[in-house]
């Protein structure tokens, strides 16, 4: 299943917003094309399409750098990238003591362990900004269903879950405490925060 964005429908090749997704079969193969309309300066209605790729990766280009590459689609693409680039290095390869040949895998290994402290440092941050987001809009979605439905029972209950959750992140101190915290805790509090945002969904919010 194609794992680009239906709720925003934003073209990943143009960054335009697209109507909807077309699969068209070509050799056995799947191809995308975000489809968009819009009108000419005659006022007619007209119809463009981008290129995504392959539904299920390029094949060949694949089959010659022993990784697959996927299109536009996928959301995921470098995270997957990342992951079978790491499976590529063999840990229990022996090192060749041959001056060149050694001082080249020190070198490669320094860049590699650069890399990993860059993905941790960015990883961190973005950590960061989705916490930051989620305790914000924590507070401003009780404010809402405060203000607009006061006489709600179902909201005034789902404002007592939310306060439950935005108090027990202040206790914790999540923000700037999740660097410590094992992936299982915070994995806990992003469900938790998405079974409220699916509650809200009655609410228009």
């Amino acid at each position: 299943m194609s794992l680009l964005s239906r709720e925003r429908k934003i073209c990943p090749k143009c960054g335009q917003p697209y109507s909807y997704i077309d699969e068209e079969e070509k050799g056995g193969r799947v191809y995308l094309y975000a489809i968009h309309y819009y009108k000419d300066p005659g006022g007619r209605k007209r119809k463009k399409k981008c290129y995504l790729g392959p539904k299920d990766g390029y094949e060949y280009v694949s089959k010659t750098h022993e990784i697959i590459f996927y299109g536009l689609d996928r959301q995921d693409r470098y995270i997957r990238y990342l992951e079978e680039i790491i499976s590529l290095f063999d840990s229990d390869e022996p090192i060749s003591t041959e001056p060149d040949e050694f001082k080249k895998v020190f070198e490669n290994v320094m860049r590699i362990r650069s890399l990993a402290e860059k993905i941790e440092r960015r990883s961190e941050e973005m950590l960061r900004k989705i916490f930051e987001t989620m305790t914000s809009d924590l507070k401003a979605s009780a404010d809402v269903l405060r203000r607009e439905y006061r006489d709600n029972s179902q909201a005034l209950e789902l404002v007592k879950e939310i306060k439950a959750l935005d108090e027990e992140i202040e206790r914790t101190g999540l923000v700037k405490s999740f660097i410590f915290l094992k992936d299982e805790a915070l994995r806990s509090y992003v469900e938790r925060y998405l079974q409220l945002k699916n509650k809200m969904k009655m609410f228009n919010i």
